[in-house]
């Protein structure tokens, strides 16, 4: 499922922004477990994800979406302690374009906050939401003039839940 979002949002993104000369690169190894998730709201993650790197590198740059199974650990602060780390799922949206100021980045996910003029500040806090339903999280990274990281950790699927 994972594979046909992500591809599937390229698509999209390229149909609502132009990428211009912007190279994107997709690595999604095969042998990535499955997620258990909603098709269409993994792709307007993937997608709002893509068209905000598609506007940052303004048709010059590289997108790259990367992914790979990890396994993560329990917070003890939280009563993690003696629980086997969770297998996940994570998906990096990698773009070198101009990177996001570091007094913006608290700020990214807030409704309404945005630096765009036709932009509504409403696509990364649908991106958090949806991101959250599914039991995951997602994590921003950005050095100004090198680029910006999203990063999308996802659970994998139990086989108790493939039966549902």
């Amino acid at each position: 499922m994972l594979f046909r979002s992500v591809h599937q949002a390229v698509t999209l993104a390229e149909s609502k922004v132009s990428k211009g000369d912007a190279q994107v690169r997709v690595d999604l190894p095969a042998t990535l477990p499955m997620i258990e998730g909603d098709h269409h709201q993994l792709c307007q993650v993937f997608t709002n994800l893509l068209t905000n790197a598609f506007e940052a590198l303004d048709g010059r740059g590289q997108v790259s979406i990367k992914a790979s199974a990890v396994a993560i650990e329990a917070d003890p602060a939280f009563g993690g302690d003696g629980q086997a780390p969770a297998p996940a799922v994570v998906v990096d949206v990698i773009d070198d374009g101009p990177g996001i100021a570091p007094h913006m980045s608290d700020r990214i996910f807030n409704p309404f906050f945005t630096t765009k003029v036709q932009g509504s500040g409403l696509g990364l806090p649908i991106v958090r939401k949806i991101v959250d339903a599914h039991g995951g999280r997602i994590d921003l990274s950005s050095t100004p003039g090198q680029g910006t990281r999203f990063r999308v950790t996802l659970p994998v699927s139990s086989s108790a839940s493939w039966f549902r």
